[in-house]
């Protein structure tokens, strides 16, 4: 009597002869994220078919054409997962997640990247970042909170020359004063 160790082996064995057989060209398979797998450089990770079977390595993290256009989904170590093959044997890919630790979307030199803590916006040297309910605005070396407190920075200590020599500080200081405040609720 067969073990049930070896009925799964016989099984996978019998799936793997009959795939040959029919000359499938897909296959789409469920799994769990393997642990530890992500590999971020190369974006791929292992997934362990829900069958038993011996897990499948080097599952890209995208469906990316060559021109770099597209969605890669990370998701999260032991995650569900279902991916599958329609290039042939061995090219697997995330085809859903059940659990996601990042997204990334690129189409030509836009880029958005979120997770659990941020979304960023890139497109070129312009960046656009989220997080904790405020935002930065940035342009190479420039963003868009040092700028508006230098602005107003400069208009608190504005004077302007008068027939009886220079003004003193405006009437409005508090109001200016307020304005540099809120924008540490806004922009970080």
């Amino acid at each position: 009597m067969q073990t049930t160790l070896e009925m799964t082996k016989n099984a996978a064995k019998i799936k793997a002869g009959i795939k040959a057989l029919t000359h499938k060209p897909y296959e789409i398979v469920s799994g769990t994220v393997v642990p530890g797998s992500i590999d971020m450089e190369q974006y791929t990770i292992s997934v362990q078919p829900s069958d038993g079977s011996d897990p499948i390595e080097s599952v890209m993290l995208n469906a990316i054409s060559a021109d770099g256009n597209g969605m890669i989904l990370y998701p999260i170590d032991g995650s569900s997962v279902i991916i599958g093959t329609i290039d042939g044997p061995g090219e697997w890919t995330i085809l859903k997640a059940c659990d996601l630790v990042k997204i990334v979307v690129m189409i030509g030199a836009n880029v958005i990247e979120m997770d659990t803590n941020q979304i960023v916006f890139t497109q070129g040297s312009a960046m656009l970042t989220m997080t904790g309910g405020k935002f930065s605005m940035k342009n190479g070396s420039t963003d868009l909170n040092t700028l508006l407190g230098n602005i107003l920075s400069h208009i608190l200590a504005m004077t302007v020359s008068t027939g009886t020599g220079p003004s003193g500080t405006a009437i409005n200081t508090p109001d200016f004063l307020s304005d540099q405040s809120s924008l540490g609720e806004l922009l970080f």
